[in-house]
Formats: C-alpha cells, structure tokens, sequence
C-alpha cells in the first residue's frame, strides 16, 4: 500500500513551506504505518515534487530508480525477534 502527499511541489521552490509541507504529510503517514508494520516505510521524492510513501513489504527489492528518490525511511515498529 502507498500513500501519496496531497501536496505538489511541482510550482514551489526548494524548501518551500509548500515543499516542507507535502515532506511533513508524507513522513506523518510513514511514522503512523511503520507503528503497526514488520516492514521499513520509505519516503520517496518523485520528479513532479510530490512525495509518497512506499512500504517495504510491497516490493521484493526496490527498483533502483525508487531507491535513489529515497529522501528518509522510517524503521518498522514490529518485530519477530524476542
């Protein structure tokens, strides 16, 4: 499952209040499913600024391109080892 900033930062510029604000949306979203989740959730940045996150239990490896946009990743929550 992914979840896409409702945020463009296609017409912002860098560090933006805009651009900080699609980032902050993404890493609330990230922080909240890695709570409940075995797997790494990774913020990744995409050409037209937008910004989504991808849980790393939805693909085997990520796809270099995917993992270069990486902009942070939020530690899973759970775990099996005791």
């Amino acid at each position: 499952m992914t979840y896409l900033s409702q945020f463009s930062t296609a017409d912002a510029t860098p560090y933006s209040d805009v651009e900080l604000a699609a980032y902050l949306a993404a890493y609330a979203k990230a922080t909240d499913r890695a709570a409940h989740s075995y797997f790494d959730q990774h913020i990744i940045r995409t050409d037209d600024g937008c910004y989504w996150v991808a849980d790393e239990g939805d693909y085997e490896s990520l796809m270099q391109d995917l993992a270069d946009r990486i902009v942070h990743t939020v530690g899973a929550g759970r775990s099996d080892e005791y």
